[in-house]
């Protein structure tokens, strides 16, 4: 049992985070009480994020390293828009992160940061909105490399073009 300097209450130990410099390696707050303040602070100082990112440029390129190459489970997705118009995806980050990309990347297209890499899903997406469309895994690989995926990827889209119904025409 811990006591947290914050609520006043004594917890599991399990409850706080770790912290090397304490003496016993663990915050003084627990962990329900660290989340509320540090809501409370990104309320309070939205810019302090992208503030520390711009000065950090070069320990954030690190870190953004570092979880990209994580070992993760190579997978096939799918992104599909009301009509079934489907988009065949491969990666091998994490899902959620993938999602997360192809939206900022529509978006930057949008404003004309860049050109649209995938023409057709960008169209859909303008069409029914991202938010109308479907990101889904079909199925995940553990140990198996890029080359292999990509083979299993372009079975996948054509497929899909044998019925035109893929949105998988790119732009390099």
């Amino acid at each position: 049992m811990k006591y947290c300097s914050q609520c006043h209450q004594h917890k599991e130990v399990t409850l706080f985070s770790k912290c090397k410099a304490t003496k016993d390696g663990l915050q003084p707050k627990c962990k329900e009480c660290n989340k509320i303040d540090n809501r409370k602070f990104r309320i309070e100082r939205p810019e302090h994020h992208a503030d520390w990112q711009r000065s950090n440029l070069g320990r954030l390129l690190e870190i953004v390293s570092k979880y990209r190459k994580a070992d993760k489970t190579p997978l096939i997705y799918r992104i599909t828009n009301p009509d079934g118009e489907t988009y065949i995806g491969m990666t091998q980050m994490y899902f959620s992160v993938r999602r997360m990309e192809h939206i900022a990347n529509y978006k930057k297209a949008k404003i004309g940061q860049h050109s649209a890499p995938i023409p057709l899903l960008h169209a859909s997406f303008d069409k029914w909105g991202v938010d109308k469309h479907t990101f889904k895994v079909l199925v995940e690989f553990p140990n198996m490399d890029r080359k292999q995926l990509g083979y299993i990827e372009s079975s996948f889209i054509k497929s899909f073009q044998n019925i035109n119904k893929s949105l998988n025409i790119r732009i390099k």
